[in-house]
């Protein structure tokens, strides 16, 4: 069962007028990736790829929705385009529009595309339990040339970031990601030179519904500003390792930065409460007198570390949002 009811939206987040029900029958048209990047092909150490889940870095373009899918959904998000909000790195989002509306709840906790996902990655996935971190809009800035996005990593673990208008009707608005690691980025940005342009990986987006998938929080990625009048929308929708003895890797005191306090506060408890319930339940209760070893105690460490961890993040609150600039 989902942490929160989304039919139950906090004050403020009234549904909008929807006529159709997600079917992913109809909506829905998966199709894999030609390629996919691992974090060794991007530079990563062993050390690092051996503390993430999986080795998997990022895919190229592969399709998520049909025609009839992507139609709607630009109609949905054009009706939320009223609710925008910036911050220090976006300016014009929607976060929580899963609140609003159905057919994107739906959408974002699809069984089809979290299995489907799950078999490209290596892992087993589910949506993120976080709800602000499910169905994220990125609107273009209103000035012409502005990035919508900086260089960044993400503050949860994987995610898709799927064009919803056609990016074959815009100037500019290109997505890319960095062929290298934080690291070599950081070094890069600190000594002000410019990103090599054999780094920037540019994937061609043929139409709205298409996707790149990343594990996020190693794969650094940047959206690119229209350099012309035009609408540009993209939807990132975050996942999370099924198996809760995966650490949690989930930047609460960046997301203050984005989202009402009372809001994330309240979401990202019960994403921890959750966890640390799942962990317990599937590690430790369901196991037989005889089975009982050391293994249940170092599961009762990693609930105690992943508690501790939380009230830290949710008593130090907001902190400034990291990326690498333009």
């Amino acid at each position: 069962m989902y942490p929160i009811d989304l039919n139950n939206s906090p004050d403020g987040f009234e549904l909008i007028e929807e006529k159709d029900h997600f079917n992913p029958k109809k909506h829905l048209q998966l199709e894999k990736p030609s390629e996919i990047y691992s974090l060794k092909d991007l530079g990563y150490s062993e050390e690092i790829i051996g503390n993430s889940p999986v080795d998997f870095a990022a895919t190229s373009v592969f399709r998520i929705l049909s025609n009839e899918g992507s139609e709607i959904l630009l109609d949905i998000t054009r009706k939320l385009e009223k609710f925008t909000t910036s911050s220090q790195r976006i300016a014009r989002n929607v976060r929580g529009g899963v609140y609003r509306s159905k057919f994107l709840r739906d959408l974002c906790l699809s069984d089809e595309i979290s299995i489907f996902l799950s078999d490209i990655a290596g892992i087993n996935l589910s949506p993120h339990t976080i709800p602000h971190q499910l169905g994220h809009l990125n609107y273009n800035p209103l000035e012409i040339g502005e990035n919508v996005d900086k260089w960044h990593v993400d503050t949860l673990m994987f995610d898709y970031v799927m064009f919803i208008t056609d990016p074959k009707k815009n100037k500019g608005g290109q997505f890319q990601y960095f062929y290298g690691t934080k690291n070599e980025m950081a070094e890069i940005k600190k000594n002000n030179k410019q990103v090599p342009f054999d780094k920037i990986i540019s994937p061609e987006i043929p139409g709205p519904g298409y996707a790149v998938f990343q594990q996020g929080k190693h794969v650094v990625h940047r959206a690119k500003g229209l350099t012309s009048p035009g609408e540009r929308i993209t939807m990132v929708n975050g996942y999370m390792a099924s198996d809760p003895s995966i650490k949690d890797y989930t930047k609460f005191g960046e997301l203050c930065n984005v989202d009402p306090l009372e809001i994330i506060s309240k979401e990202f408890t019960s994403h921890t409460a959750t966890h640390v319930k799942k962990l317990l339940e599937e590690k430790i209760l369901d196991k037989k007198f005889q089975e009982l070893s050391l293994d249940s105690v170092k599961q009762l460490e990693n609930a105690s570390e992943i508690l501790r961890s939380a009230v830290d993040q949710l008593k130090k609150g907001k902190k400034d949002m990291e990326h690498f600039g333009d």
